[in-house]
């Protein structure tokens, strides 16, 4: 019987027994037709099946409009285990994205509310009517849990129309007629996993990105062979939106009137942005590309990354301080290779040279006008060590904005616990966030006590009251001291205490490590990417605690030493008198590594979890 068991079930196709995926896109093709450098349609024709809950959003519908493109065509149908209908223009929820009347973006939306498995097919046109900057970007596989059957994107332009593309596909140009017709092609992509430490997406997922030559955007024709075209063509654009008045100049004047350098006029017109603007993200027409007048920044107090931007650079022009505007992603360090484009971009800044004498001298001031909170002098998380272009009037210069050295990134707390002989313990803990770490620390001191007590809160893991803040403090205005080599450092002193921080059996307690979160999560063993480690960073505690003196020290868990490629555990720990004291520190170190290069670090992280975990010991004398 159990032989033939085994046979029968040796006969069954192994896709029975292969894990179903949340969705599998069983064709999908993405066309775009230009027929000049102010108009084209494209086309999105899709077969979708959607297996269960985890593949649910891809068989949703999302296509969004503005003033320079328009939906002209849609259908769609839906076959589930209830029946099969169609679906029309009319069934999607459609909605303007407009907000303070500086986004003109409409959004049709359709999501399937029917039994799994389901398969929708579905096929609409988008009309561009007012030029085109950027073709879409395909990529056919955005999240995990898809398969990929066949792909196929398509981008037709008249005869000798210079495009630029960057995939990692290969492509095929026909031009064989009037048209040069480019062809890029995937299949059976079985899709990815999204895990820890995993490489950046566009490394995993096959993508397409392209963009006419010569283009138009909202009527405005342009050039972007290279970034000195593109920097050409958005020096020009801003060049009417520096529109302040006489009374504009004299404000700007007399804010600074009193300051003797560079720095401190360039703070005080910061200062003025951060008290006198908000952000608001504005995508109407030209908009996307081209900043509303400062005029308009003034008249209604906001204005995007591009309007803001701007909007100081016109006032540091006013009192002799000239700058260079500049276009940055801020998600990517690193732009595609030989291929400029104006939608490779997602932010815009400023940077400010500083000329005057002393420290700063020489350096640049990297000025997120979207934050003024930012310290001045500080290049944040989403810009240190990336690619920008300079906007200058004779076109623009492809650059980098500096890192900082790995060893600067750090998270130190120093902790105290008082542990009584009931159990009950005092912590107050002192912490220094340093460089990236200070980022969620800037807007603290202005929020109101309460919400800064429950920041801290999230910090602790054992029962406690809420944290008391004793003393906030930064060094978040001195960069004039320093220079290029200002490191933002936020220090606060917070304190809590905790009923039964000490477990009571019989006559011995059994006391944490530490109260505060400590440890790494980890990913399953079967680990499908290879490693990336975005930056090198430190975490250090030191614990102190001091145990009552009816209690003796009856046993110490035991510290950890281990280093895997790219992250090091370590741990200390030693008692003197009635004084424990607890090191603990993890070191990551930035790189690609293989993918076997996790199980070392899943078992080292193991390792260092469980001793954190553990208690220790102590017998009433």
């Amino acid at each position: 019987m159990k032989k033939l068991l085994v046979t029968l079930l040796l006969l069954l196709p192994a896709s029975l027994f292969a894990q179903e995926v949340g969705a599998e896109i069983l064709n999908l093709k993405e066309t775009f037709d230009l027929k000049s450098v102010a108009n084209g349609t494209y086309t999105v024709n899709a077969k979708i099946q959607v297996n269960k809950e985890s593949g649910n959003s891809e068989g949703r519908i999302v296509i969004v409009t503005d003033s320079d493109r328009s939906l002209s065509s849609f259908s769609a149908t839906i076959t589930s285990p209830s029946g099969t209908r169609k679906i029309k223009k009319s069934d999607l929820e459609s909605r303007a994205l407009a907000r303070e009347l500086a986004d003109d973006v409409y959004l049709y939306y359709y999501q399937p509310n029917v039994p799994f498995p389901y398969t929708i097919e579905y096929e609409y046109s988008i009309y561009y009517k007012r030029g085109v900057s950027t073709f879409p970007t395909f990529i056919p596989v955005r999240s995990e849990d898809v398969k990929l059957v066949k792909g196929e994107y398509v981008i037709d332009v008249p005869a000798g129309f210079g495009i630029q593309y960057s995939s990692p596909l290969e492509v095929k140009l026909d031009k064989s007629g009037v048209r040069d017709v480019y062809t890029w092609k995937v299949e059976n992509y079985e899709g990815f996993t999204d895990e820890s430490y995993m490489p950046r997406i566009f490394t995993v997922v096959p993508y397409v990105y392209a963009s006419p030559i010569n283009f138009m955007y909202s009527k405005v024709e342009g050039k972007q062979g290279d970034w000195k075209e593109i920097g050409k063509w958005l020096y020009e654009l801003q060049k009417d939106t520096w529109d302040l008045s006489a009374a504009d100049v004299e404000k700007v004047r007399s804010l600074v009137k009193d300051c003797s350098t560079q720095y401190e006029k360039i703070k005080v017109l910061y200062d003025y942005l951060r008290l006198n603007t908000r952000y608001e993200s504005i995508q109407l027409g030209i908009g996307g590309y081209k900043p509303f007048e400062c005029s308009k920044v003034i008249r209604t107090g906001f204005g995007d990354c591009k309007a803001l931007s701007n909007y100081m650079k016109a006032m540091l022009h006013v009192i002799g301080i000239e700058s260079d505007y500049y276009i940055v992603h801020t998600d990517k360090p690193d732009l595609e290779k030989n291929y400029a484009s104006v939608g490779q971009m997602n932010h815009a800044m400023l940077a400010v040279p500083i000329t005057d004498e002393g420290v700063m001298k020489g350096d640049t001031i990297w000025m997120e006008c979207t934050n003024p909170n930012i310290p001045l002098g500080y290049r944040h998380d989403n810009i240190a060590g990336h690619q920008v272009v300079l906007i200058k009037e004779d076109g623009g210069v492809l650059t980098r904005c500096g890192a900082y050295p790995d060893s600067l990134s750090m998270m130190r707390n120093d902790v105290k616990v008082m542990v009584s002989s009931t159990g009950d313990a005092q912590v107050s803990v002192h912490q220094s966030a340093y460089l990236d770490f200070s980022e969620s620390l800037i807007s603290l001191p202005q929020r109101d006590p309460k919400d800064q007590s429950r920041f801290f809160a999230r910090e602790i893991i054992v029962s406690s009251n809420e944290p008391k803040i004793i003393k906030m403090e930064n060094n978040f205005n001195d960069y004039p001291k320093y220079g290029r080599a200002f490191v933002p450092c936020a220090k606060t002193d917070f304190s809590f205490e905790c009923r039964n921080y000490a477990e009571s059996n019989g006559d011995r307690l059994f006391i944490p490590l530490t109260p505060l979160k400590y440890g790494f999560s980890v990913d399953r063993g079967d680990r499908k990417n290879p490693v990336h480690v975005s930056s090198s960073v430190s975490y250090l505690d030191s614990i102190v605690i001091v145990v009552p003196p009816t209690y003796e020290i009856e046993s110490l868990p035991k510290a950890v030493n281990v280093d895997c490629q790219w992250a090091d555990f370590s741990s200390t720990i030693k008692a003197e008198g009635s004084v424990i004291t607890v090191i603990l520190s993890v070191k990551t170190r930035k790189g690609d590594y293989p993918k076997e290069s996790y199980a070392k670090f899943r078992t080292a992280a193991r390792k260092y979890n469980n001793m954190c975990k553990a208690k220790i010991v102590l017998k009433r004398k």
